[in-house]
């Protein structure tokens, strides 16, 4: 290699007259520093620009998972719901449809196991059905899992088929 190097050089930079090797050198001293700008400097500087504006992005999403990181321990930590099997389910739903006058709107209150219960309304108010589910879901861990709507000839009136399932099996 050190060979090769030498005859290159000898063929190559000896060969020349010294006049013309100093014209070279002084053009390489001068060129050196525009090429260092623009290979090294400017690339930098063009990224450090870049990184002032994403850096602070980056901060404030990292704020933001460590917050949820929080909500996601303390839900977490949270007491579950007790399981309720279907009779005990059957019966909660019962007891909350009085409470909201939708007992004798309820068609069908069948039993699916292990822990859900089918209910249908012939006809029943969009609104009352939709309160009553939200108290459900918000008081007794109950949650539709599947639903079924139809609309009525009369206004606001549907009839509803839906799956009812306790919310701790979630």
């Amino acid at each position: 290699m050190k060979a090769n190097w030498q005859t290159f050089k000898k063929r190559n930079w000896d060969s020349r007259p010294e006049r013309e090797r100093k014209a070279l050198k002084l053009v390489a001293w001068l060129s050196a520093p525009v090429l260092l700008y623009f290979v090294l400097w400017q690339p930098a500087h063009n990224a450090v620009q870049k990184l002032h504006v994403s850096v602070p992005l980056m901060y404030m999403e990292a704020e933001r998972l460590r917050i949820r990181a929080g909500e996601v321990e303390m839900l977490r930590h949270r007491p579950r719901p007790a399981l309720l099997d279907a009779v005990a389910l059957k019966s909660t739903i019962e007891d909350s449809a009085l409470r909201y006058d939708l007992r004798e709107a309820i068609s069908t209150l069948d039993l699916q196991q292990p822990n859900a219960v089918r209910i249908s309304f012939a006809s029943v108010s969009f609104e009352q059905w939709l309160r009553w589910l939200r108290a459900l879901q918000q008081e007794q861990h109950i949650r539709a899992d599947s639903v079924s709507v139809a609309m009525l000839p009369q206004a606001g009136m549907v009839k509803i088929s839906a799956t009812l399932i306790n919310g701790g099996t979630q």
